[in-house]
């Protein structure tokens, strides 16, 4: 079978799958989503007219032959002249199991055989189907270029160390912030909270009297606060709630203390027990390496890609049209306020 019908076999078969599926409830491994032109032998674009595919025996390798053949050559399952090796599994899915390899071989098998009855059945001259099986093609050359530029990114140990020496006052996985401990009872009014508050004195327990009392939803925690930074109390409680847990020591009983709710959710009233702080600390450079690598290479990898596209837009120059109704819909793209961490070169 020439290799235009064979590519047209295999991006046909997905298509009329979807179908069969829907049917049946059964659902091809999720590494296959798009995997159909990996086995083609070369993608091209599908003819208006295709001549019904003629029967051929299958090449199945005798018990000599697949003794001499490698584990990547190994014929996992075969059709006609088309053939799964361990090479294609390796493709599809690097390291698969004996499962996992069952799956593929099923669903290739199926794909085969369904892309065969689509072009008896027409569907190779239908211009949407034509038009997807083109554009999927298309998507997977894309998708293998885009993968071969980022994984030709390196990231430097100078630039690990720039990033480190650059951020580590406002990275807040290199500068770890305190964390403050406290359980809390939140009423209402000022008279509520300092009701709370007698009973504590009086040897009341104010985890106890938050489950009961506290209109927070920390209530189903006991009122308790645990490990949370100085910005996010702040954030939540206000400025003053804040302050009087800075001032406080371990065990100490603040209140009542007006709470400036975030997000303008009004005011209320808390008691509260400071339970402890745990300080704040600067994280070596070694303690954070891999994770200024991984944040380093994901954004190098993506500049990357995105460099070359503008570059691939800039040569294509007079060749790319865009209407006005699609350049009516283009926003100019805006850098998040909040982003302050600076990027080494």
């Amino acid at each position: 079978m020439c290799c235009e019908n064979a590519f047209r076999i295999i991006v046909l078969a997905a298509l009329l799958m979807g179908v069969v599926s829907c049917q049946e409830g059964e659902q091809k491994p999720a590494t296959l989503a798009a995997s159909e032109e990996s086995i083609a032998a070369e993608p091209v674009v599908v003819p208006a007219t295709a001549p019904e595919p003629e029967p051929v025996a299958a090449e199945v390798p005798s018990e000599e032959q697949a003794e001499q053949m490698g584990p990547e050559e190994e014929v996992i399952v075969s059709y006609g002249e088309k053939k799964l090796t361990m090479r294609h599994i390796e493709f599809l899915q690097p390291k698969a199991d004996a499962k996992t390899i069952k799956k593929i071989a099923d669903w290739w098998l199926t794909t085969q055989l369904l892309a065969e009855e689509a072009v008896k059945r027409g569907l190779d001259e239908d211009p949407a189907v034509r038009l997807r099986a083109n554009l999927r093609a298309k998507k997977m050359y894309a998708e293998g270029l885009k993968e071969h530029v980022r994984n030709a990114v390196q990231v430097s140990e100078e630039q690990l160390r720039d990033y480190y020496e650059e951020n580590k006052e406002a990275d807040r996985q290199i500068n770890e912030p305190a964390k403050l401990s406290f359980t809390h009872v939140a009423s209402k009014t000022l008279e509520e909270a300092q009701q709370v508050l007698d009973k504590v004195k009086a040897g009341g327990d104010i985890a106890a009297l938050a489950k009961e009392l506290s209109i927070d939803y920390d209530k189903r925690k006991n009122g308790a606060v645990k490990n949370a930074t100085e910005t996010s109390v702040s954030r939540r409680f206000g400025g003053e709630f804040l302050n009087a847990i800075l001032y406080a020591s371990e065990g100490d009983i603040i209140g009542p203390v007006k709470a400036t709710l975030g997000m303008g959710k009004g005011e209320r009233y808390e008691v509260a027990r400071f339970e402890g702080k745990v300080p704040g600390r600067m994280k070596s450079f070694e303690e954070v390496k891999d994770y200024i690598k991984t944040r380093l290479e994901r954004a190098a990898k993506e500049k990357a890609v995105q460099d070359l596209l503008k570059s691939l837009e800039e040569k294509a120059g007079d060749k790319i049209f865009r209407s006005e109704q699609i350049l009516k819909q283009e926003m100019p793209v805006r850098e998040s306020p909040t982003q302050r961490i600076r990027m080494p070169r």
